[in-house]
């Protein structure tokens, strides 16, 4: 039927595989082993900490297998008090993260869990081809045996739901069904990619997208003003330059995607847009919520974004979905803030959960942007 087309289009998804992120990989054992608290978590130290270090929480060892290779990696899970997940029937929602959240206290205190694992171990940053997936699928010159490094850390998460499944749920009181991934920036791509293939996530959060994630290919905003008051911003600001496709097929980045990806020339030549990552997403028990800065991130783009957005939600709406997209644009910050954070919670609490939350869907669905389009 039509609702599924657009859910499950096969020529989309092997667009997405074969010319962009790479081939998804699922069918694995799973296993994991808890390891108790992190020993680091007391440590004192005079040197100021580097906020990509995930440290605290418990401490869990994930180990995967598949046609005789292994690989095993480790998360770190934070937890809500019992008192704050009680209002929760089936445990703790839970968001999976590919690296540390800026509010983790403000979804703990909600009864939030967020789990937590490294996403530059899962997969090198770079053409290097290295890391927890690769362990399992080393790369090839096949475009059957290639996977970019954004996928690579789509598919950790997916990992982590594996595991969560498997029992880890009862051991930290999760409700394993009300599950989210997010991510920021090069993560927040990530994010949206596993979105877009592991359909077990109940809500996807790319934060912060930019391009090869959210943000059209064609779509620039360079050049153009907006009003941004609604967000606290000024009246006038005019956005620079917002990241090319060159520079995505660059050295430094295009290990995120696969060999084929180097063969546009120009945006134009790419027959899917990026619409089409929320639309896979899209399904009757999934949701989708976008994050993004509207100043100071000009690189980033964030009023293409908006366009991706509108683009994917005519066809959310025109499948009776239209509550299952929405966003939260904030002034700026290249991070999930806690204003963010506070939506995440009152947008899932009311559409999964059905709790009366102050959140108002169509709030939600617009954005300083609205009426502004170039």
């Amino acid at each position: 039927m039509q609702n599924n087309e657009h859910r499950e289009n096969p020529d989309i998804r092997a667009f997405y595989e074969k010319e962009m992120y790479g081939v998804w990989r699922d069918g694995e054992t799973v296993t994991y082993e808890l390891l108790g608290r992190d020993p680091k978590e007391t440590e004192v130290s005079d040197k100021p900490r580097n906020p990509f270090e995930i440290i605290g929480g418990e401490l869990v060892k994930i180990h995967v297998e598949k046609d005789g290779r292994e690989t095993d990696f480790t998360i770190h899970a934070y937890l809500p008090t019992a008192e704050a997940r009680a209002k929760y029937p089936n445990g703790s929602p839970f968001i999976v993260s590919l690296h540390p959240l800026m509010p983790t206290d403000v979804l703990l205190e909600n009864g939030y869990a967020v789990l937590v694992f490294n996403s530059f171990a899962m997969a090198s940053d770079n053409t290097e081809r290295k890391g927890n997936f690769y362990d399992i699928y080393p790369y090839g010159e096949d475009g059957s045996e290639q996977t970019g490094v954004l996928m690579a850390w789509g598919w950790g998460a997916a990992k982590v739901l594996d595991a969560v499944y498997g029992g880890l749920n009862r051991d930290f009181c999760l409700d394993a069904d009300a599950s989210m991934v997010t991510g920021v920036s090069r993560c927040g791509k990530s994010a949206a990619v596993c979105g877009a293939f592991e359909k077990r996530f109940r809500m996807t959060i790319p934060a912060c997208s930019g391009a090869g994630g959210l943000a059209l290919y064609n779509y620039r905003s360079t050049g153009y003003t907006y009003d941004l008051t609604g967000v606290g911003g000024p009246a006038a600001y005019t956005y620079g330059e917002n990241e090319p496709l060159s520079c995505l097929q660059s050295d430094a980045e295009r290990g995120w995607f696969v060999d084929r990806f180097l063969s546009f020339a120009e945006p134009k030549d790419i027959p899917y847009d990026q619409e089409w990552l929320p639309i896979l997403a899209m399904g009757e028990n999934r949701y989708y919520f976008i994050i993004a800065a509207c100043m100071s991130e000009d690189w980033v783009n964030a009023p293409s974004m908006w366009e991706c957005y509108k683009k994917a939600n005519a066809i959310y709406e025109a499948h009776g979905l239209g509550d299952h997209i929405v966003l939260s644009f904030h002034r700026e910050g290249h991070a999930v803030l806690a204003e963010d954070a506070e939506r995440i919670v009152a947008y899932f609490n009311r559409v999964y959960y059905g709790m009366d939350t102050r959140v108002s869907i169509p709030e939600l669905k617009t954005s300083v942007f609205a009426g502004q389009e170039k």
